[in-house]
């Protein structure tokens, strides 16, 4: 989802429906704070946010998950599909599950390793129990109150941080904010910005670690100056294109849509006029790209010309994956 600009800070608006976000902050934490009803029989490693809007939940599943497979485990990613019209659980299948399926970022996880699709928790861990899996990567989750964590792992973005402070809707936050980081095992700030030091300072005084990790571009083929055309549907759609100007590229125009948006062969169409009539190269994230990919006709024409800027997450200690893993079945084994 696209966070409201009047989330960033406390105005008329935000207080406006403050007196909202208290009734739904209270029902909120009732959920939050629910004992989980099923320990599932493998370790379970979620990663989490404290608001809504892109945190950096998926990236970070899709590194700590490649690193379990670099150290020999099986992991199994577990989402809820969101957008997709499957609730699951099933697994997903890169050659038969579109978009519409079970969502884009089920499909980028799939791509990475086995994927588990469950709008109910608790059924996807059981299915991820019967596959021999040696770890469960909850993408999204911290707030659902039914399936025991073993470690939670809070993803935060360093600009968008918490906002305001404010529940929804009048912030954006999920549930009130101190049962929410007490809750967290640790916290992960990604990216650069004026409330990582203060987020990273919060959580010390609980006695919660944080680290920090931020996102490189991987080389492109693309020449610097190119006159680029940025296609992008994420939550935080400064961050591609900030990604797209630190490669040397000039974009000239913007085709922006919602996170999640479904792209129609119109979109599609008119991103391609647009490309030819100035001159531009289509670039755009992998997480577009998929769903460009799941068309047919003029969608699937722009998937094939558009080049996608991939990114890489960076973490400050290297070893942070590994360590964030290790912890998770240390944990486990002491249930």
């Amino acid at each position: 989802m696209r966070a409201p600009k009047f989330w960033k800070t406390r105005g008329l608006k935000a207080l406006l429906l403050y007196p909202v976000s208290l009734i739904y902050a209270r029902f909120a934490l009732s959920r939050f704070n629910r004992n989980a009803r099923y320990k599932a029989r493998l370790p379970v490693l979620c990663i989490g946010n404290l608001v809504a809007g892109g945190a950096g939940k998926t990236p970070t599943a899709l590194a700590i998950g490649k690193a379990a497979v670099k150290l020999g485990l099986k992991p199994i990613f577990l989402t809820r599909g969101y957008r997709g019209k499957l609730t699951g659980p099933v697994m997903v299948d890169l050659e038969k599950h579109s978009i519409a399926d079970v969502g884009d970022e089920a499909l980028l996880l799939a791509q990475a390793a086995p994927t588990i699709v469950s709008v109910d928790r608790v059924a996807g861990a059981k299915l991820a129990e019967s596959l021999q899996s040696h770890i469960l990567i909850m993408d999204d989750g911290f707030q659902n109150p039914y399936l025991y964590k073993d470690f939670n792992l809070v993803a935060i973005d360093a600009q968008q941080a918490i906002g305001n402070g404010f529940v929804m809707p009048a912030g954006p936050l999920r549930a009130p904010l101190l049962p929410q980081v007490r809750r967290a095992d640790q916290f992960l700030v990604i990216g650069e910005g004026n409330s990582a030091p203060k987020l990273r300072q919060m959580a010390a005084r609980l006695g919660k670690a944080s680290s920090h990790a931020y996102f490189s571009a991987e080389p492109t083929s693309l020449l610097e100056g190119t006159r680029v055309l940025a296609l992008c549907g994420i939550g935080r759609p400064e961050k591609f294109y900030q990604t797209v100007n630190s490669l040397g590229l000039e974009i000239v125009d913007k085709y922006e849509v919602a996170d999640h948006y479904a792209y129609t062969n119109a979109d599609a169409l008119q991103v391609l006029h647009k490309a030819k009539d100035q001159n531009l190269v289509v670039v755009t994230t992998a997480k577009d790209h998929v769903r460009l990919k799941s068309m047919s006709g003029a969608g699937e024409d722009l998937a094939r010309a558009a080049k996608v800027i991939e990114i890489s997450m960076a973490f400050d200690d290297r070893a942070f994956p590994r360590l964030v893993l290790e912890q998770t079945q240390r944990k486990f084994s002491r249930r």
